[in-house]
């Protein structure tokens, strides 16, 4: 195996990697409560008040 071969399996590897991490995160994982959303005009979360605050 030359160094160019092994080169290019490395570069190919990362990116196959990296895209289909991409594609978990933005569009298999749509389903989970926290998924990231692109459209940041939702708020992300409740916020609560303690009932008897101090």
């Amino acid at each position: 195996m030359s160094r160019t071969d092994r080169a290019i399996g490395i570069g190919l590897g990362l990116v196959i990697g990296l895209v289909a991490l991409i594609l978990f995160v933005f569009g298999g994982s749509s389903q989970n409560i926290d998924a990231p959303a692109l459209d940041h005009s939702k708020p992300a979360g409740s916020t609560t008040v303690p009932a008897n605050p101090k």
